[in-house]
């Protein structure tokens, strides 16, 4: 049978019986229309660091992060209280539930036994990550529990969390601030066949840490800018970039050192419009684990003139 307690015909009721006491009360909760019976966990996957800032993450199209996975949730005695509270409930649903509730109350402290004494959280309840995938991987996922241990080994694709997990809901958290571009000549303004020089401001860099709370499983993640390249649209240019970082101008710095176009013509008017597009290769402290760069783009625009001289007859 399915995920017994999500899909029993229990009446919402049940919802009283997964507040464990306040010394042993996990995260959690439940809800029911009186006909089906859902319950659940809260997702323990905290998220901390100067990348993790709210907005979009930079994430590629193919990249396809954990949406469900089981977490540490109970140590044995809590398994028991649990188990203990849904069965008092449930046998107060009358005689059908008295008999379902006693076989199911066994069934469970059954499966338990083998683990009594042990310690840490070594039953792990599945969750999700919040996202639409997170609730169809929830709901497609089978048991709803499992005995696990205090420290389990990683294994992939088992869904039990461990740190390489981890390193991927970091990097799908990550997020990265758009270039901040300079130019000069300043102003907007520049001239063909003079070497307009494009700074792109160094923002250090970023990283998100996601941790289990209340255990030692962890992964960081860290993202440096490697790479800055240009693009000009309906131009005729020569573009120097690739670099690693872009510098701001200075008076006697080094061209091969720097980022910067070469317009060919004027824009007669009106502006050439300069695309910077910033690349952040991403580690991270999980041995192991190869994790996409990012990618952020901002644009801005000049006007190019043509250099006037004056001749004397």
């Amino acid at each position: 049978m399915r995920r017994l307690l999500t899909v029993l015909a229990l009446s919402a009721t049940l919802a009283a019986a997964l507040a464990l006491p306040a010394a042993a009360q996990p995260p959690g909760g439940g809800s029911g229309d009186g006909k089906n019976f859902s319950v659940y966990v809260k997702n323990l996957v905290r998220l901390s660091g100067s990348g993790y800032k709210g907005g979009s993450p930079n994430l590629p199209v193919d990249f396809d992060p954990p949406h469900c996975w089981y977490q540490p949730q109970y140590t044995y005695e809590e398994m028991r209280d649990w188990a203990e509270r849904i069965r008092f409930v449930w046998h107060h649903e009358g005689p059908e539930g008295q008999r379902e509730s006693r076989d199911w109350y066994e069934q469970i402290l059954a499966e338990i036994a083998p683990h009594a004494g042990e310690p840490g959280k070594i039953f792990w309840f599945l969750t999700d990550d919040g996202t639409d995938a997170g609730w169809d991987c929830y709901m497609s996922t089978d048991p709803f529990w499992k005995y696990v241990g205090a420290q389990p080994p990683a294994v992939a694709n088992d869904k039990i969390i461990d740190p390489v997990d981890l390193a991927l809901i970091a990097r799908a958290n990550l997020t990265l601030p758009d270039p901040v571009i300079t130019l000069n000549p300043p102003r907007g303004r520049s001239f063909v066949g003079l070497e307009t020089w494009v700074g792109v401001q160094d923002q250090g860099e970023r990283d998100v840490t996601a941790e289990v709370a209340g255990t030692n499983l962890s992964a960081t993640i860290v993202a440096r800018p490697s790479r800055v390249d240009i693009s000009v649209h309906g131009a005729d240019a020569e573009v120097h970039d690739g670099l690693a970082r872009c510098p701001e101008y200075r008076k006697g710095a080094d061209l091969g050192g720097a980022c910067w176009v070469r317009f060919n013509r004027s824009s007669l008017g009106a502006p050439y419009r300069i695309t910077v597009t910033q690349t952040w290769v991403v580690t991270t402290n999980v041995a192991g684990v190869t994790l996409p760069p990012g990618e952020v783009s901002a644009g801005t625009t000049v006007i190019i003139d043509e250099i006037q001289s004056n001749v004397t007859r």
